[in-house]
């Protein structure tokens, strides 16, 4: 009786833990005719410029929201960069071999405005072969919104 009691218990509990699905996702939606369409209040965009012995690397995110938006950070470290060769090897870690302070850090982005980060990747010592490359970078930032970006790129010959 008492096990019967508790599984009709938990059905009832997940039955009304479904019944509030119809809650709007953290974007905007914005509706175009007939089709909805989710705008991110933050873009994060990267740009990557090979060059025959290092890789520049740009991030900028832009608010695209109404409200002044921060991004949170618990350490002195910004963002992250990992690249693989074509076998998918990782080749470079941005925080490998670096240390970062501990420190809450926030970094306020207004309506319509941007932060950038640099970054340059120097490869000429590492043994890096010309070819495809692709790399995943990541902001940091303890948000909601998660900030990643992969782009493919081929270092020169």
């Amino acid at each position: 009786m008492g096990r019967s009691l508790l599984a009709f218990g938990m059905v009832i509990l997940l039955l009304l833990g479904c019944a509030n699905g119809n809650e709007e996702p953290a974007g905007t939606i914005v509706e175009e005719g007939e089709e909805e369409v989710e705008k991110k209040e933050l873009d994060f965009k990267v740009v990557v410029n090979p060059l025959s012995n290092q890789v520049e690397f740009l991030m900028t995110v832009t608010n695209h929201s109404t409200e002044t938006k921060k991004l949170k950070f618990s350490t002195s470290q910004k963002y992250e960069i990992i690249v693989k060769d074509a076998n998918e090897q990782e080749v470079y870690r941005y925080s490998q071999g670096k240390m970062f302070a501990q420190v809450m850090e926030d970094a306020l982005i207004k309506p319509e405005e941007s932060k950038q980060w640099n970054e340059v990747w120097d490869f000429n010592s590492q043994g890096i072969k010309p070819g495809k490359y692709e790399a995943e970078l990541t902001i940091l930032a303890r948000n909601e919104e998660k900030l990643v970006e992969t782009v493919s790129f081929q270092i020169p010959e």
